[in-house]
């Protein structure tokens, strides 16, 4: 592990970016960051970006990575919502429980899975800002009962502003402590699974990650044999790296000091 230095970024093909805390935190975009990426896709570096975040489709947040001025499509960017409505479709469900938003929902849906509460053959629980006793008890009685159960993601918390928001992890921690099951599969970071479906995109080349966390982004990133780098704009700090044991190629207190 050492300090990025800019010139590593110019060896690369692509470029596979976290968006909470790397692109922005809350509501305040990450400039300094942003700034660099930007640089490197218009010199025709390839851009691509995976989150955990599974509360917006990939059309929301192409509409906030177009305002700070990137050039990209919803095919250009993997959420853990996105990632599990493709695992569930590859192995043939069609009828699911969702514990999650209604982007949740939405990609579900798109990829021919019904959402209801009437005899499901999974259930999947992401990030619900509307949480409540109603819904844990219904998911953890049909987890109780045997049904599959698949989770976006293990994030427990999101940075914001002000602090963190509690993450699908939290309320998959409940559904879990109510029915005694633990997931099935948890489809997003830092499980390989999300990350290959990324790369089916990618021809081939030299491929950077770019995390703020070192148990989901760079963990995941490491185990499919991609360069990582830790920026410290978000969640992790160089601390946490010895902490934790898990060690990233690089890391960088933000991509603007990475030209100095």
């Amino acid at each position: 592990m050492r300090r990025l230095r800019y010139e590593d970024l110019l060896c690369y093909d692509a470029i596979v970016c976290d968006l909470d805390g790397v692109i922005y935190r809350g509501r305040r975009v990450i400039e300094e960051n942003v700034s660099v990426l930007r640089e490197l896709q218009g010199m025709g570096k390839v851009i691509r970006f995976l989150t955990n975040n599974s509360t917006r489709t990939p059309e929301r947040y192409v509409e906030r990575l177009r305002r700070v001025g990137f050039s990209v499509s919803p095919q250009d960017v993997m959420t853990s919502g996105m990632a599990t409505a493709i695992y569930l479709q590859e192995r043939g469900f069609e009828r699911a429980y969702a514990v999650g938003s209604p982007a949740l929902r939405e990609v579900l849906r798109r990829r021919g899975i019904k959402v209801s509460a009437v005899e499901p053959e999974v259930v999947v629980v992401g990030m619900d800002p509307n949480f409540n006793y109603a819904k844990l008890r219904r998911a953890a009685s049909f987890v109780f009962a045997g049904r599959p159960f698949v989770a976006t993601n293990p994030d427990t918390s999101l940075p914001v502003e002000d602090g963190v928001l509690p993450g699908a992890g939290a309320m998959v921690a409940a559904i879990s402590a109510a029915s005694g099951r633990d997931p099935d599969v948890v489809v997003g970071k830092p499980n390989p699974i999300i990350f290959r479906m990324v790369a089916r995109d990618l021809e081939g080349g030299r491929i950077l990650f770019v995390g703020d966390r070192l148990n989901t982004d760079i963990a995941g990133g490491n185990a499919v044999g991609w360069d990582t780098l830790l920026v410290l704009t978000g969640v992790h700090t160089l601390g946490d790296v010895e902490t934790l044991g898990i060690e990233p190629t690089y890391w960088v207190e933000n991509l603007t000091l990475s030209k100095r």
